[in-house]
């Protein structure tokens, strides 16, 4: 029996797959260079279509379909293409193509009486190898060269290329970079001997000059109390004093009442240079941060958990820079007098933790922290003719610092799609059981489809090319531009290996979820009221 808020099969698995085939078509057509456009409506109807060419882009703008189990399978596609661009930056196309091309594989294998997880494992399986073998071959992203063309095809502007492999090769593949727009036509790069981070001052009382509070060489406390009263900053602002005109910076999480107050009366008054900061990042990194900025400037975090008292604070607690600068936003420390090998030690202990760090938020900040820590970082700014054309290009310029990172730690493989197609030697040596060599079989099927998403955008046929490229040896490639057979390395066309490997991985996991989903259930969206219609 149905119900209009419940499908079961096969009605559940048409309208599923029928939902996700309509997302993953609409981001396929902007795969590759010499992808389409998708026009996307706006709010305001009387302003021309958005224009897009990303597929990230293109599922973020995706709201729903009219028919509510078919917008289940759309939302499906457009979770596994956020979650690829959270993680890597790049590659939520290429994920989304991989699942439905999973997807519709392996229906055939379950319309052909297989077992559902039996082929589960298979693919599982399937899955590791592919990912360990495009590990093995990676290369170093090891040359200025290759390092532009990487950055050019994701801006596919030369002059931002140019402007990120600069980057890099100024502050190393861990050092920070900071990518803004600005009232300009033309892009610039500024690099800064000091670090930021986007939490500004507490008050505007403490501004110097046009919204913006400057301290010349003060000194800095660091603490993870809440501040609230005055008595717990007396001991540090008379150590301040009796040291001579110097200001005093206090960062902490939270800083109001009256420790606001008598920090706020002597920058007033003109007794002492004063500012409060509130710490930057989200729970307990706050603290953390805290213990990056005092190992920068020689000081040392007064610590709550370890019954650290501000009452016993002395000048040696403090930290000291040669500079300060606030605003609404943001702050600035430049010039820490922090001992450069303490630095580089913290530095290698982030670093560390990186490979085992989740991707996404988690692995950007280790790795952001890590380059504040050598002691500068790289302003990139944005220019353009409109508005909408600076913020266009300031994200592409974002995608392509993030996934030039990721080439420079982890190396890259031969672009295009062509390292997939490399891969497949090892599923046909994948010692699997009976029951779950179709596994491997699927995700050989599967591995051909960004590449043959790319050729059909660019207008060629697609299987000849792909037999071309299976016969030849690793490293080739098929340029789309020149409508020829290149060598990856020759020709710049690379991707990030850990690009591949997260989105290889994240389409496996959704469509395994899509083909294993029997049951859709619609949930209104209020059942409190007795006045609510559940028809149809």
């Amino acid at each position: 029996m149905s119900h209009p808020r419940l499908a079961f099969e096969p009605g559940s698995r048409r309208a599923l797959r029928h939902g996700f085939h309509q997302l993953a078509d609409a981001m396929a057509v902007a795969l590759g260079p010499r992808g389409r456009l998708v026009a996307v409506t706006r709010d305001n109807t009387r302003r021309p279509p958005e224009l897009l060419d990303d597929g990230a882009t293109i599922a973020r703008r995706f709201v729903g379909l009219p028919d509510r189990f078919e917008s289940m399978g759309a939302l499906l596609a457009r979770q596994i293409a956020w979650q690829v661009e959270e993680a890597v930056g790049d590659g939520s196309t290429t994920a989304v193509v991989l699942a439905r091309a999973l997807v519709d594989e392996t229906d055939r294998y379950l319309a052909a009486g297989h077992n559902a997880m039996l082929l589960r494992r298979g693919l599982e399986r399937a899955a590791q190898a592919v990912s360990d073998e495009l590990g093995k071959l990676a290369r170093p992203l090891d040359t200025p060269e290759r390092i532009r063309a990487l950055a050019a095809s994701i801006t596919r502007d030369d002059t931002l290329g140019r402007f990120v492999e600069e980057v890099f090769d100024v502050v190393g593949p861990y050092g920070a970079v900071d990518v803004r727009t600005h009232f300009g036509r033309g892009h610039n790069v500024r690099y800064i001997n000091g670090v930021s981070w986007n939490q500004g001052w507490a008050s505007s009382y403490f501004t110097t000059d046009g919204g913006t509070a400057i301290l010349k060489e003060p000194y800095l406390l660091y603490t993870n109390h809440s501040l609230s009263q005055a008595e717990q900053l007396l001991p540090a602002l008379e150590a301040v004093r009796q040291a001579g005109t110097r200001g005093l910076v206090v960062i902490a999480p939270e800083i109001g009442g009256d420790a606001l107050s008598i920090l706020v009366a002597n920058k007033v008054r003109g007794v002492l240079p004063t500012l409060a900061i509130k710490a930057p990042g989200l729970g307990p990194e706050k603290t953390e941060v805290l213990h990056d900025l005092a190992v920068m400037t020689g000081g040392r975090v007064i610590v709550a958990e370890k019954a650290d008292r501000l009452q016993d604070v002395t000048l040696a607690d403090l930290g000291q820079a040669r500079e300060v600068q606030a605003i609404r936003s943001g702050f600035t420390v430049i010039g820490g007098r922090g001992r450069p090998a303490a630095m580089r030690e913290r530095s290698a202990r982030l670093r560390s933790r990186i490979p085992n760090a989740a991707y996404g938020r988690e692995r950007n900040r280790l790795v952001e922290r890590a380059g504040k820590l050598l002691g500068g970082m790289a302003l990139l700014e944005i220019g353009g003719a409109t508005e909408s054309e600076r913020d266009y290009l300031k994200d592409r310029a974002a995608e392509a610092v993030h996934v030039v990172r990721l080439g420079l730690q982890g190396g890259v493989v031969p672009g295009g799609g062509a390292a997939f197609l490399a891969c497949l030697p090892v599923l046909e040596r994948l010692d699997l059981p009976d029951e779950q060599q179709p596994g491997a079989q699927i995700m050989a099927h599967a591995l051909a489809a960004p590449l043959r998403a790319i050729l059909q955008n660019s207008g060629f046929g697609p299987e000849a090319i792909l037999a071309t490229l299976r016969s030849r040896r690793h490293g080739a490639v098929y340029d789309v531009v020149t409508g020829d057979y290149a060598d990856s390395a020759t020709a710049n066309i690379v991707d990030p290996v850990k690009v591949l490997q997260v989105a290889l991985e994240t389409a496996v996991s959704g469509a395994l979820m899509a083909v294993t989903t029997a049951v859709l259930i619609h949930r209104p969206r209020s059942n409190r009221s007795e006045q609510v219609d559940f028809r149809p």
